[in-house]
């Protein structure tokens, strides 16, 4: 009996440390934070170089360029001609996983004008002359369809998957929202596209009749985050009045929009009757009232994500069976509208504030207890 119990107490022992080893969690109240640039106009996404140069895009139309904590007088020339209206504008930005030998870069924006307009995809080549850089060999290879009124709700996120592929977000344009439900449209969806625009032979809708070959999620609102980790794709999306929602994506899922939601009409009228339903997605967090999430990191075992309307970031400890539980706001001495949040080449955590005023700030000091 002594010999089963020691060896009962010493697997034990093992197994929580190794499960301690594979969870370990981050400790986040002793932090610091440093400004890496200020006055920047309504930026919404930023990347890395590397150089050591970060490029964040303005929705007016810009991309600057901060080197050294300074923001460059010439930012990157040759973007092309957003539609710079309502939630429109140039958006997500994202070098290419091969960039230290093909110097592309992604970006999405609103295309077209008030009557008419999408999401739209390029790629196009980095480059560089005496220290200014420019854009080149730009390709157009996504615009979403069909064009739409109305200047809200284009998403616009960029992913890369490991074979390459890119993930991109599509809103349902505000007004179009019963379309998310339809695969003749791509408003409402999660495209998946190869780096040159065609379709990958395995996205789950190619052979189906009338429905779009590059749709490899559907049934979104307004999805303005992804984050890969451990290969799972994790989405945030906006609900309406309450209702957001952090998901994990797979291929060929509906995740409800509008048929199943949490939230209400911002005129507090019943969307739907229905919070579930037969072959539709539940999320794995739902925010009521809503926090009004807008980008998302995943890092040393948790996501954080970043809201607008709270104002805030939060911490989602994601554990071995992709189960998430909220653990509330971290950085709380970071105030206004967080637009956007990643993982720097420094392994430390780097957020991008909103508005006319907004800023970079790096997040120190973070550590493994």
């Amino acid at each position: 009996m002594k010999t089963s119990t020691l060896t009962v107490g010493l697997l034990a022992i093992l197994l929580s440390l190794s499960l301690s080893a594979q969870h370990t969690d981050l400790t986040t109240e002793h932090y610091s934070t440093t400004v890496i640039a200020s006055e920047l106009s309504q930026p919404w996404a930023h990347e890395f170089l590397p150089n050591g140069d970060i490029l964040v895009t303005e929705r007016g139309g810009h991309i600057k360029v901060i080197r050294d904590g300074l923001i460059l007088n010439t930012g990157v020339s040759n973007v092309p001609e957003v539609y710079y209206a309502g939630q429109g504008g140039l958006l997500d930005i994202m070098k290419d996983a091969e960039f230290a030998n093909n110097k592309r870069i992604y970006l999405s924006y609103a295309f077209g004008a008030a009557k008419g307009n999408a999401t739209r995809l390029i790629s196009a080549k980095l480059e560089s002359n005496n220290d200014n850089y420019q854009l080149s060999e730009i390709k157009n290879i996504f615009t979403a369809s069909p064009l739409k009124k109305g200047p809200q709700h284009y998403s616009g996120r960029i992913a890369q998957m490991s074979d390459g592929s890119l993930l991109l977000t599509v809103g349902d344009g505000f007004d179009y929202r019963e379309q998310a439900q339809k695969l003749d449209n791509h408003l409402g969806k999660i495209i998946r596209i190869n780096h040159d625009g065609s379709v990958p032979p395995d996205n789950p809708f190619i052979s189906r009749a009338g429905a779009k070959p590059e749709i490899w999620s559907y049934g979104h609102r307004n999805h303005q985050s992804l984050a890969i980790g451990n290969g799972v794709v994790y989405q945030n999306e906006h609900g309406p009045k309450g209702g957001d929602e952090v998901n994990i994506i797979n291929p060929g899922n509906n995740y409800g929009w509008p048929v199943i939601t949490y939230g209400r009409d911002y005129n507090g009228a019943q969307v739907t009757p229905y919070t579930e339903y037969p072959g539709m997605q539940q999320p794995l967090v739902d925010w009521t009232p809503s926090i009004a999430p807008s980008s998302m990191a995943f890092y040393q075992n948790s996501l954080y994500v970043t809201s607008l309307a709270e104002q805030s970031i939060r911490q989602l400890r994601v554990s071995a069976n992709n189960k998430i539980s909220d653990q509330g706001k971290v950085f709380e001495t970071i105030k206004g509208r967080v637009r956007d949040i990643s993982v720097g080449p420094d392994n430390t955590l780097y957020v991008l504030t909103d508005g006319d005023q907004g800023q970079l700030i790096q997040i120190n000091g973070l550590s493994n207890n």
